[in-house]
Formats: structure tokens, C-alpha cells, sequence
């Protein structure tokens, strides 16, 4: 493929001219490996986690763009942006203007250097995601535990499963599972740079996917807690960074549908919610969709992170506490989503592989609170 190409025709050359500084850098990162001291059982998670990305890189360099929803849309606008320039005027239909552009935008960057394999980046948000929440999760726990965890998210079937393709399930569920956990790391830590980062993916993660209104519950905790603990910076800031960096898509989504498109809350009939509210068999449909295309592919995470929530409030974790809210609170923002649609899309329980895609976005959660309460436990002891 011509990344490949492009690869070695730019780093032959830079490491024929910077040899010596390779050699030293090489020399520097063995030396500092072995004063890590590495027992055993962390070298051998280290090379299962390099294995895993590895083999993400290795199969999305090699492959083309091929799923359904990439090759006529995701990836179709990177290839019309790039060759056009524009989407207005080049793609009429509402389709191809319904969905945010991040994603889009990304591929068209590779496409305008030369590439034809945009895939990769997804293994760069894989290997993204596995850093951060190791660099999370050392704030509280040890190096040890540290690895272990991030090792148990990155092989996580679909995370490793969608970072091998160009959907924007992996994408979104770096932006709001990251974006919620610096919440915790600033109320934790009381350092605000945490707050300003969760503001910013939130907003991002509108970008990516712009119908799930998981950036709302996180502006609901942030202001709830600010009120709570009477700080009025994060009670203004937070929205003030969030708000704008989500309105970009919003305005821009109205001026290119020149008011096509109707978005689902101006079309609810309250009337309807109410009487859906206690429609009973209803209920029970939702519960058994669930149960069907979310509990029972979280598995034994979610039994893990139940027991961790338990212990939480048993053992009264105030430090974790939050994490917990924000975590159940995001549950209960997925409920009220299948609800809306289940009122107003007839097919709404046939859609259960796009409810599926959509949870994966709390295992990041559940293994970041499992952690916190595993490590509370071990340091009580």
C-alpha cells in the first residue's frame, strides 16, 4: 500500500541521517527498561499488549476499506472531500449529511497525502485508548495492577475488534469513556486541566457521533458536583468549553441540510412518552432487548464491575463513588435511548448490533471502576 511506500521513502533517509541519534535513543530506552525492573509477569503482559496493537497495525495497513457503512459513508465523503473539496453540492442526499464528520475528515487527510488504506487510524485511537487509561489509572493504582487492567481492556473483543476497521464505535468510545473518567480525575485530583480535557472530548465526541446524549449526562455531573461542593469554576467552565465545541457540528449540520433534517426530539410527542411510561409490555420488550444486545455481550465485565459497585457502597468508597454515579447514570441515559426509539422507530428492535456497538463504550468504565475498587481493597489490607 502507498502508506507503506511513503513510510520508507521518508524514514530510510531520516534514519540514514540520524543514525547516531537512533543508536542513543535506542541505547537510553534499554537502559531505562531495565531500571524499570519488570518482574516477569509484566514483561509478559507488556508483550501480550505490544502483541495486540502490533496486530491491529499490522491488519489495518494491509487491509482496504471494506464494511458496509464505511465504504458508503464514512469513508465515501473522506473520498469526496477529498477530490471535491466539499459536501455541499457534492452529496444531496440526508444520508450522507446525518452523521458528524470527524471520522470522515480523518480519512480525507490520508487521502490528500497519498494514501489509500486510511485505516490505521484506528489502531493510533487503539493504542490511544490503551495509553491513557494506563496513565489514568497509575494515579490511584500500582504499576503492576496498571498493566493487568489495561491489558484486560485492550482485549476486550470489540475494541480490538473495531480497531481493525473504519466504524465510529472505537472513536466515540475513547471521546466519552476518557472524557467521564477525567471527571473522576478532577474531583480526585483537583486539578483543573482534567476538567478542561473532559470538556473538550465530550464536545469532540458530538463529532463523532451526534445523536447519543452522553455529553449531557456528563454536563449534568459536572454541574451537579460543582454545585454540591460550591465551585463556581467548574460549574462555568466546564459548558463553556463543552457547548461551543459541540454547537460547530450542530450549526454546521443546519446550514448544509438548509433545514432538511429534524432531529428526533422536535418530533416527540410528550403525550406518548407519558403514556409509554406505563405501558407495561412495553417494558418488558426493552428489558428482554437489553438483556439480548447488552448485558449478555458485557459478560463476566459486568458481573465484575456489579460486585465492584456493591463493595463501593458497602465498604462506603467515597473516592469512588462518583465514577459509580457517572457509570450508572450513563446506563440510565442508554435506557431512556432505546425507550425514545422504541416509541418512534418501528423497527427499533431489530437494531440490536447498533445498540450492541453503542455499549461498548462502558467497558472502559467498568474495568477503570473495577480497578479502583480492587486496589482500594488490596492497600486496606
Amino acid at each position: 500500500p502507498n502508506e507503506s511506500l511513503i513510510l520508507l521513502i521518508v524514514l530510510i533517509p531520516l534514519a540514514f541521517l540520524l543514525r547516531a541519534r537512533i543508536k542513543k535513543f535506542y541505547t537510553d530506552l534499554l537502559n531505562n527498561l531495565k531500571e524499570l525492573k519488570l518482574s516477569a509477569v509484566e514483561k509478559v503482559m507488556l508483550g501480550g499488549l505490544i502483541f495486540l496493537i502490533l496486530t491491529s497495525f499490522i491488519n489495518t495497513f494491509y487491509w482496504p476499506v471494506s464494511m458496509w457503512d464505511s465504504v458508503v459513508l464514512y469513508d465515501f465523503r473522506g473520498h469526496v472531500f477529498a477530490s471535491t473539496g466539499f459536501l455541499k453540492g457534492a452529496l444531496t442526499s440526508e444520508y450522507y449529511y446525518s452523521y458528524p464528520l470527524l471520522t470522515s475528515l480523518a480519512h480525507t487527510i490520508i487521502y490528500l497525502g497519498g494514501g489509500k488504506y486510511p485505516q490505521f487510524i484506528y489502531s493510533l485511537f487503539y493504542l490511544s485508548l490503551g495509553l491513557s487509561f494506563f496513565g489514568f489509572l497509575r494515579e490511584f493504582v500500582s504499576r503492576k495492577a496498571g498493566i493487568f487492567f489495561t491489558m484486560l481492556l485492550m482485549i476486550t473483543g470489540p475494541l480490538f475488534y473495531h480497531s481493525l476497521f473504519s466504524y465510529t464505535n472505537l472513536t466515540y468510545t475513547i471521546y466519552v469513556s476518557l472524557g467521564a473518567i477525567l471527571i473522576h480525575l478532577w474531583s480526585r485530583k483537583k486539578d483543573f486541566g482534567y476538567l478542561i480535557l473532559s470538556a473538550i472530548m465530550m464536545g469532540l465526541s458530538v463529532h463523532v457521533r451526534a445523536t447519543e446524549p452522553f455529553w449531557l449526562a456528563a454536563l449534568l455531573v459536572v454541574v451537579m458536583l460543582s454545585i454540591y461542593r460550591k465551585n463556581i469554576f467548574g460549574f462555568l467552565v466546564y459548558p463553556l468549553i463543552l457547548l461551543p465545541v459541540r454547537q460547530i457540528w450542530v450549526f454546521y449540520q443546519r446550514f448544509i441540510s438548509q433545514g432538511a433534517l429534524v432531529e428526533i426530539a422536535n418530533k416527540m410527542e410528550f403525550r406518548g412518552i407519558l403514556m409509554a411510561l406505563f405501558d407495561w409490555d412495553k417494558w418488558f420488550q426493552i428489558g428482554d432487548y437489553l438483556y439480548k444486545h447488552v448485558v449478555i455481550p458485557w459478560g463476566p465485565i459486568f458481573l465484575a464491575f456489579v460486585l465492584a459497585a456493591t463493595m463501593i457502597i458497602l465498604k462506603r468508597q467515597k473516592n469512588n463513588f462518583l465514577i459509580f454515579i457517572i457509570t450508572l447514570l450513563f446506563i440510565g441515559v442508554l435506557i431512556a435511548g432505546v425507550f425514545i426509539f422504541s416509541i418512534y422507530l418501528d423497527y427499533w428492535n431489530r437494531i440490536g448490533d447498533a445498540t450492541e456497538r453503542l455499549s461498548m463504550l462502558f467497558y472502559p468504565l467498568f474495568i477503570y471502576s473495577i480497578a479502583l475498587v480492587v486496589s482500594k481493597i488490596k492497600d486496606s489490607e
